[in-house]
Order: structure tokens, then sequence, then C-alpha cells
């Protein structure tokens, strides 16, 4: 019988050959991630504050802060205790007069809840 080796040949390739390729994956993914987390926000908003009303309501203080005064699409929700969603409601918010203001939501639920979440926001068209 003849050896598979002396027939075909064999490829040798580098030990050192993974750790490179792997470590160009890393670093391409790091520098990736970099790029995104750096990029210009136009608008940053979080709740300031809540307050449950009632079964069927809860208010919201949205904190909008925007470099440039534009009007904002903000897409807000309610949750229960089993983080279901129990309201939700689209407002448009105009161009402000400063870069940083509250502004308040009122939401009505289908049942009680428990907190209020900001889906996205985003400049107005």
């Amino acid at each position: 019988m003849t050896d598979l080796a002396d027939r075909y040949g064999t490829r040798t390739r580098p030990p050192w050959l993974w750790w490179v390729v792997a470590g160009i994956g890393i670093a391409l993914g790091v520098a990736w991630a970099g790029w995104i987390a750096l990029q210009p926000r136009p608008v940053t908003t979080e709740v300031f504050s809540y307050d449950v009303v009632s079964d069927s309501q809860i208010d919201l203080v949205l904190e909008v802060i925007r470099e440039e005064p534009v009007a904002v699409t903000c897409s807000v929700y309610a949750q229960a205790q089993d983080h279901s969603i129990v309201g939700e409601k689209t407002i448009t918010i105009p161009a402000p007069q400063k870069d940083r203001e509250l502004h308040d939501v009122s939401l009505t639920t289908t049942e009680r809840a428990v907190t209020g979440v900001v889906r996205s926001c985003e400049v107005a068209d």
C-alpha cells in the first residue's frame, strides 16, 4: 500500500496563521463597534420619570436632547408586570426653544402598567 501523503503531497500551514487571522478579525470587529458607538446622535431621549395614575393610565415625562432645533417623532409604550405591552403612542414633538426639554405624555393602558419605555425617537420628516 502507498501512503496518501506520498501520493498526493501534504499542505503545511504555519501554526501562527490562525492566530493572525483571528487577530485581524477581532481588530476589525472592535474598530467597527467603535465607529458605530462614536457616530453623532441627532436626538437622545429617555424616560425622565413616570407616574402610574390608575389601572388604565400612566403618565411619562420624556427628556429630549437635540443638537439642532428639529421636530422629532417618538414612539413610547407601557409595560405590565409580565413585560407585555399594555399601551403605546406615537407623538410628534415640535422644534425646541432649548436643546434640552421635558415633555409630558399620557398613555391609556389596557391593564395596570408598571413602567414606560421609549421605543424610538427620530427626526420628523
